[in-house]
């Protein structure tokens, strides 16, 4: 099958091929005549089924498998002798000719082949490696947010009014047009202000209440609420204060150290220390990758892909859209254009992406047997009592294993890189740290 090509322009690629009605009838025929030595029809022996019939019963499914067929075996040559490398799936047309009629079948193939990346040299990249000390104030920080959630509540002063943290006792009476709806009532029920456990603007509404107040509460249930006669429905409660109760932290020492599995208070510090330096160490990482990732951006230019950025971007819009709350029920499914900031990220991430395949390709990094399972197993620990389920869902979608080992492989790569930049340690606090890091990760 003879390619010709239409378009050579960048990156793109088109060809036109025809199969020839000659050549799919003589495959059709060779399929079903061979089909037909094990086929036995009602009024004729086994193999004996005149292959008129045959064609006339299975001529076009087989007909549409052979055209399959050839466009499969004649495109993975042709792609084969070209050393192309598609970006995307390639895009097939049927330009001339029709499937129901006995005539030639002319397609064109259309894909865009994955550019060419430049080697960078990584020995002239500066990248800062900070090291943050876990000072003192850092770990009594710690201790006293686990004094807090450890806390245990007393009754306010009569005449104190409630405030964000307090816990109130009360009875409320929920209706929607003025009648009562399932699970809208309960009494002495234990509600802390700002744990965010009711509907949203519920609680800040008892802010500022005293004992014995009553309570007039107004909110809207949300659009997406589990319940659907309630989802979206304007509600009134009722509600009588009839507790306020403040939280008393608990004391730090010995007994708060067992609350949190460690055998005294010293055990609990060193634990504390243990666990800062490690997320230090990862937002130190964090960092360090944004850092270079900026400088590889900057440096490697090439051409990319617009299959790539516009899958890319169709993802951004989606994720964007999902969780804008700015979006109108009925607008959702406009289609939405992207900003120039949803751009600039689609080509940063199709850039730096593309840059990293092939810099791991070069020097031959890959995921091994046990890095993935060792990442599925790390995985299955979110589906407690389900594990068998999550590994059965990996097995029939093949797809969710490159996405756990795309994130192992970026790693393995990105600690190539930096092995061969220049770095400069510096020691930081926490707080000069958090500085850059909220600015440079903005």
């Amino acid at each position: 099958m003879n390619f010709k090509e239409i378009e050579n322009k960048k990156l793109v690629r088109s060809y036109e091929f025809t199969i020839k009605y000659k050549l799919l009838d003589q495959k059709v025929d060779e399929k079903l005549e061979k089909a037909r030595l094990n086929f036995q029809m009602k009024g004729f022996r086994k193999g004996r089924t005149p292959l008129t019939m045959m064609k006339k019963m299975f001529g076009d499914s087989t007909k549409n498998e052979i055209i399959q067929e050839l466009i499969d075996t004649n495109l993975k040559k042709h792609l084969d002798d070209k050393g192309h490398k598609p970006a995307s799936q390639p895009k097939i047309e049927l330009k001339n000719g029709k499937l129901d009629n006995n005539s030639d079948l002319t397609f064109t193939f259309n894909y865009e082949i994955l550019p060419e990346i430049p080697e960078l040299k990584f020995d002239e990249i500066k990248l800062n490696e900070y090291k943050i000390s876990v000072d003192n104030d850092a770990i009594k920080k710690a201790l006293d947010e686990l004094s807090k959630s450890a806390c245990t509540f007393e009754p306010k002063k009569k005449n104190e009014k409630t405030k964000q943290g307090d816990q109130v006792i009360i009875d409320f009476r929920g209706t929607i047009n003025n009648i009562e709806f399932n699970g809208g009532s309960a009494k002495d029920y234990p509600l802390v202000i700002g744990s965010n456990s009711f509907i949203p603007g519920f609680e800040e509404q008892l802010i500022d209440c005293k004992l014995h107040d009553d309570k007039m509460v107004n909110v809207n249930f949300p659009e997406n609420y589990n319940s659907k006669d309630l989802a979206g429905k304007e509600a009134i409660f009722e509600c009588k204060i009839k507790k306020i109760n403040e939280p008393i932290p608990a004391k730090i020492n010995d007994e708060l150290a067992v609350k949190f599995s460690a055998k005294n208070l010293n055990e609990l510090k060193t634990n504390i220390k243990e666990r800062l330096s490690n997320e230090y160490k990862s937002f130190s990482r964090s960092l360090l990758k944004k850092e270079l990732m900026d400088e590889i951006e900057k440096r490697v230019k090439f051409d990319l892909p617009q299959s790539l950025i516009d899958s890319e971007l169709t993802q951004i819009i989606q994720q964007t859209s999902k969780h804008s709350a700015e979006i109108k029920k009925d607008k959702v499914n406009e289609k939405k254009k992207p900003t120039k900031e949803e751009k600039n990220i689609a080509t940063r991430r199709v850039t730096l992406g593309l840059f990293f395949a092939e810099e791991g390709n070069r020097n031959k990094i890959t995921v091994s047997e046990k890095e993935y399972q060792d990442a599925v197993s790390r995985e299955a620990m979110n589906y407690p009592g389900k594990e068998k389920e999550f590994f059965n869902f990996l097995d029939n979608n093949p797809a969710i294993k490159e996405q756990i080992s795309a994130p192992i492989f970026e790693n393995k790569v990105f600690d190539h890189i930096v092995k061969l930049t220049k770095k400069s340690e510096k020691a930081v606090s926490f707080e000069q740290f958090k500085k850059k890091f909220d600015t440079k990760m903005l």
